[in-house]
């Protein structure tokens, strides 16, 4: 497989060096953006191949499909059998309403093509954004290559959360093109911008606090901070047109200050080294923000705009992995210009540079083996023909328990691992319903948390959800110690098992 990728490179670079067109000296920007442009478009759709579906796709599909099939909006939870909150702010509701025409008629393949188209248009703004804070091609190149490496942790196929990426790309490529030409009716843009995004994807605070940020560097900057602050008033305004208003804001407040210290993608980067979860994801963060850290120290001047913002994207990272994407996406666009600067420096100020410290003087080294390592982690991950597929593979789900309930034709009310909830509504609903799901802080009560997370790891009152509500069938994973604990329960009885799942049923009374 190396010696094809290898084979690929050295293709694309004797292209590269014997085509008259590419020879020519005065190739105009344009050009070579181009020319970057396919080359990504061929590295993105390598590297970003993944075909295993996320568990949250089939939640957007199952709204979705009620979405499209009903006569009025879905504002009540119909896939659950035990207290739900009254109402049911679905923050992707749109994402649902989009993907499910996509999914019924073009299947995997359509929203695998959504995907990449999704993944190129933000990976192409973070580099117009590089740009137009004046950076060179090749830096930008070359910090966007070993972004887009890192950035692969927040694209499974599908979730709603690209619809974030997507237009935190976009605002800050707006920000910067308004900085840049110093035309502030441009911010207006992002009025449709935060529209579409409070609806697709309930991560649009992110945009708001980017507006702040940049509100506050100006001002920090002795520059005028008042058009960013009433484009900021007005975005926030525009979230509340949404199908449940303010209660919209409501749930979002609650949501954002949510502990969930039993999903993996909330850790902090400590807890999950600790934990031995994303280890690779985690390194990247932090060869990333030391990289950062050298290159602003070494550029001395003082851009308080850029350094709050990965200032604020990096400790939102550090707290929440999920949330490295942000740091990712402003490293992309913020540290290309400063790249470029100190390339120049090289050039000029050699001699200075030799009196540097010591110190300093190998921080440099560590900083190019640290890209270079990344590289080479990139490259392991690319494939050379990307797949358009999405799959539901065992024992990633319980294909083999979903084949049982249709082969039995069972229906009933199934407590499942909280991975399967919306993969359970998506294939037996109307017939069965689910105790407990992906979509987590917006159907359930807060009370519910605790205690099914306690039975779902085999805590101390484990069985304190078992004995509260009507479950019908236990669909967890094997050798868990739930697994054992209900084996040995007298009220449960084992029907079915294979490698991935088992299944308990509730005996007759």
């Amino acid at each position: 497989m190396f010696q094809e990728k290898f084979k690929a490179i050295k293709y694309m670079v004797f292209i590269y060096r014997e085509t008259p067109f590419l020879k020519t000296a005065n190739m105009s920007e344009y050009r070579k953006i181009v020319l970057f442009a396919a080359g990504m478009t061929l590295y993105i759709s390598g590297l970003f191949t993944n075909v295993v579906a996320d568990p949250d796709l089939w939640g957007y599909l199952a709204f979705g499909r009620l979405f499209w099939e009903s006569n009025q909006f879905p504002y009540h939870d119909v896939y659950s059998y035990i207290p739900t909150k009254e109402l049911w702010v679905y923050h992707e509701w749109l994402t649902g309403v989009l993907f499910y025409p996509v999914y019924h008629w073009a299947a995997g393949t359509g929203l695998q093509a959504l995907r990449y188209a999704i993944i190129l248009l933000t990976v192409g703004l973070v580099f117009m954004a590089a740009m137009k804070r004046r950076s060179k091609p090749v830096p930008a190149m070359i910090v966007l290559f070993l972004s887009a490496n890192a950035l692969t942790y927040g694209y499974s196929p599908v979730r709603a959360q690209v619809f974030t990426y997507l237009f935190f790309a976009l605002s800050i490529y707006i920000l910067e093109r308004c900085k840049k030409e110093q035309t502030f009716t441009l911010l207006w843009w992002l009025l449709p911008v935060y529209l579409m995004w409070c609806n697709a994807h309930g991560g649009f605070p992110a945009g708001l606090g980017l507006l702040a940020l940049y509100a506050a560097g100006e001002a920090l900057s002795g520059r005028s901070a008042l058009p960013y602050l009433l484009a900021l008033t007005a975005s926030a305004m525009v979230t509340l047109i949404n199908p449940y208003g303010i209660d919209y804001w409501r749930y979002t407040i609650d949501a954002v200050s949510m502990p969930r210290p039993d999903i993996i993608e909330w850790m902090s980067i400590p807890t999950a080294i600790k934990s031995g979860k994303f280890i690779e994801a985690s390194t990247l963060f932090i060869s990333f923000l030391v990289i950062s850290a050298l290159l602003i120290i070494r550029h001395g001047r003082r851009n308080y705009t850029e350094i709050l913002v990965l200032a604020v994207t990096a400790c939102l990272g550090f707290m929440h992995i999920r949330h490295s994407i942000f740091f990712f996406l402003t490293f992309g666009a913020y540290v290309p210009v400063i790249l470029s600067d100190f390339f120049n420096s090289l050039k000029t100020e050699s001699e200075k540079y030799r009196r540097l410290p010591t110190v300093t003087r190998f921080a440099w080294p560590l900083a190019v083996l640290l890209f270079a390592l990344l590289s080479l982690s990139s490259f392991a991950k690319f494939v050379l023909t990307p797949s358009l597929s999405i799959l539901t593979p065992q024992p990633y789900y319980p294909v083999g328990a979903l084949q049982w309930i249709n082969a039995h034709q069972w229906k009933g009310n199934i407590l499942p691992h909280f991975d399967w909830g919306e993969f359970l509504i998506w294939n037996c609903h109307p017939d069965s319903r689910v105790g407990m799901d992906g979509r987590f802080e917006t159907v359930y009560k807060k009370s519910d948390h605790e205690e099914y997370f306690n039975f779902l790891l085999g805590r101390n009152d484990w069985g304190r959800f078992l004995e509260r509500y009507p479950h019908d069938m236990v669909l967890i994973r094997p050798n868990t110690q739930t697994d054992v604990l209900m084996r040995r329960h007298p009220g449960w009885q084992l029907t079915y098992e294979d490698e991935g799942c088992v299944i308990f049923l509730q005996k007759k009374k």
